[in-house]
Parts: C-alpha cells; structure tokens; sequence
C-alpha cells in the first residue's frame, strides 16, 4: 500500500538552486530535485556519512553513478520520496522566470580570505565578482509526498520550517493536503514532472520537458504503452484538486515497496 499528501512550502528569502554558471553568472532552476527535497524535508537524519569526514574522491567517483544518492542517504531507514518540487502560482501552475519572480545580485569580492586545503591564498580563476540569479521570497514551491507508511505523512505540519537551497534558505510549510490512499492500477498513464533517466524518455507518446542534466530529464507526459502505476485521487491543497498518477517502476526504483 501507498499513500500520498502534497505539500506546499513558502521561501521566506532569496532562493537559489543553481542551474549553470556561465563564467560568474549564476543562473538558477525554477524547480527543486527530488533527492534535495528528500535531505531537507527529513533533516538528513538518514545520512549515512554522520560524523564523519567525507572523503572528495570517493564522491567524485559516485557523481557518475545513478545511484549515488542512495550511496549516501539510507532511503529504507525512511520510506518516504517527493516528486520534484516546482514553484508554481497560487493555481499550481508552474513560474516563467520573470520580473517579480527572479531577481539577480551582483557581487564583488575586493578582499577576502579565500578556505583551501592548500594553505595558499584565493586563486586566480575563482571569480570576485559576478551576478547570481534568485528566486525572490513569498514563492510557492509544490510537491507530492510518496510512502508507504502513513505514519511518515502524519509527520509534516503547517508551519514547520525546513533549509534548502545553495545559499540555505529557509522554507516555510504553508499549505497541506489530506492523506490519501494510492489505487494499483494499469493503463497508459499521465504523469506530473518527474525525474527519469534519459533513455526512458522513448516510453512516452507525448510529453513536456522542462530541464535536462547530465544525469535526468524532469518530463511530464502520457506514457505509450499500459503499464502499472499508482493513481492518488482526492488531494485538495490551495482550492485545487489533485491527481497525481505515478508509474510503479519509479516508485521501486526509489522506496522500499
């Protein structure tokens, strides 16, 4: 069995989930991952590497893995995933980048101590000034939460604050959904954004693509053939009603079911 609640949360500053740098422009998503989701709404209390050192090239060799999130976060010890989270209007659709949306600060570092475990000074090809692009405060950003366990949904409640982002900023829960139970079900499903791997992309009939990485497309769409999936009905958050439709191949690909 699953079960589901979607959530909204509030930036209560300047958010920053840096895209690309182009020299020293930063550019930032309009959309948080799923695996950042996961570390801040549990507060990484399933982090594997606790107390310890982490060692830089171990993790340059897990950055090519598809796995390499589940290397260091025990998913298992809690079973609970996120959809990405979109920062939306107030009737969930998703944000342009536009004025009164996206900002950007220019910076400029005249002198400053530069930390390197070299013990020498700033180098010369780490920029001192720039400009970094944000997403300004009192922004909606929309997620569904997955789990088998209800217990794990109970946990979330209006008000809670959470970090997230480059720059750490702090997340406000604004908004709420009622715990509802998941349907097993067959058929050529529609589903919201997701992250997928980008040869799974040929298994969809038609679909949306709103950012590609190294590692994922984040894609909506219609799948081509019948296949398993979990079907949520009846979630009401904001005065919008919600059906989240997620194939059964990402769901164990990423919680314990």
């Amino acid at each position: 069995m699953l079960y589901a609640r979607t959530l909204l949360l509030r930036n209560c500053g300047r958010f920053t989930h840096v895209s690309s740098d182009f020299g020293s422009q930063y550019h930032t998503h309009i959309f948080v991952t799923s695996e950042a989701l996961y570390a801040s709404l549990t507060r990484e209390v399933t982090w594997r590497h606790s107390g310890r050192f982490v060692d830089l090239e171990d993790e340059a060799k897990k950055s090519t893995s598809k796995d390499y999130f589940f290397c260091d976060y025990d998913v298992s010890q809690k079973p609970i995933w996120f959809i990405p989270g979109l920062f939306t209007d107030k009737q969930l659709r998703t944000l342009p980048k536009q004025r009164g949306v996206v900002d950007k600060t220019d910076f400029n570092v005249v002198d400053e101590g530069y930390p390197s475990t070299g013990g020498g000074g700033r180098a010369h090809y780490v920029p001192t000034y720039g400009r970094i692009e944000s997403i300004l405060p009192n922004h909606w950003l929309f997620t569904c939460a997955i789990s088998p366990s209800h217990i794990e949904l109970e946990g979330f409640v209006i008000g809670q604050t959470f970090m997230l982002g480059k720059k750490r900023t702090m997340m406000q829960m604004v908004g709420l959904s009622e715990i509802v139970t998941g349907q097993l079900i067959e058929g050529a499903c529609t589903i919201p954004y997701l992250q997928i791997p980008t040869e799974i992309v040929n298994q969809f009939s038609q679909y949306e693509i709103l950012a590609a990485t190294t590692r994922y497309l984040l894609v909506r769409g219609q799948l081509r053939t019948s296949v398993p999936y979990w079907d949520f009905r009846g979630m009401s958050i904001a005065g919008v009603e919600l059906t989240v439709s997620v194939p059964e191949f990402y769901v164990k690909s990423k919680l314990p079911v």
